[in-house]
């Protein structure tokens, strides 16, 4: 096949699939300039369509369950989601064309969040006192659970996406009001860039759960 042939052939196979934001189990609950947001639920034997992941992002599991996967043009791989677990990857150049199943016996829940922009990539903040999942040049991802709590004030960060995956009774705390806002477990709360607040917890369970920072 020529050189013009074969970019023909690849440019319409892309064209042929849909995006991930577009793809009808991605349920999008979240866009802004930093950040868009689509939370996942696959009921036992539901598959998504074919889509294609083209944006840097973040992953986080919050189901145990097993799942499969097929890479277009490829045969379906059997993995495991384990609660928890979080990783990015760039998808450039790597676009990823591919399909999910849920192959296992209960529901499978994954949020995932596209990066759209950075937000101060100049300054080069170190990261803050948590411990670190991983960083790279696009996000900190940070793990709390129920000893990574601390009183102080958290403030001129960049946009964050907190998801709990396990626990009850943890909050954001407005540190200008005091108000709370309760972060629901299997669920996420956005932080906007350059807020002051804490990170409270006031439950008796366990804790999981990741927080995000856009750089």
């Amino acid at each position: 096949m020529h050189i013009a042939g074969a970019i023909l052939f690849c440019s319409s196979a892309l064209i042929a699939q849909v995006q991930v934001s577009k793809e009808p189990l991605h349920k999008k609950v979240l866009e802004n300039k930093y950040v868009r947001l689509m939370n996942v639920w696959l009921q036992p034997g539901d598959t998504t369509m074919f889509h294609i992941h083209s944006t840097p992002s973040v992953f986080l599991h919050f189901s145990n369950t097993n799942m499969c996967s097929q890479v277009k043009g490829q045969d379906w791989v059997n993995e495991k989601a384990i609660p928890g677990t979080a990783w990015y990857r760039s998808f450039s150049p790597d676009i990823l064309v591919h399909r999910v199943s849920n192959c296992g016996t209960v529901p499978f829940h994954v949020i995932d969040a596209e990066i759209l922009s950075s937000f101060d990539s100049i300054s080069k903040k170190a990261r803050l006192d948590f411990p670190l999942l991983f960083e790279n040049e696009k996000v900190f991802a940070y793990s709390f659970s129920k000893k990574s709590f601390t009183t102080g004030i958290i403030q001129n960060r960049g946009p964050m996406i907190a998801e709990l995956v396990a626990g009850d009774k943890v909050y954001y705390v407005d540190a200008a009001t005091g108000k709370k806002t309760q972060i629901k477990s299997g669920g996420y709360l956005y932080f906007e860039p350059g807020a002051a607040f804490a990170l409270s917890f006031e439950g008796n369970e366990e804790v999981n759960m990741v927080v995000f920072e856009i750089k």
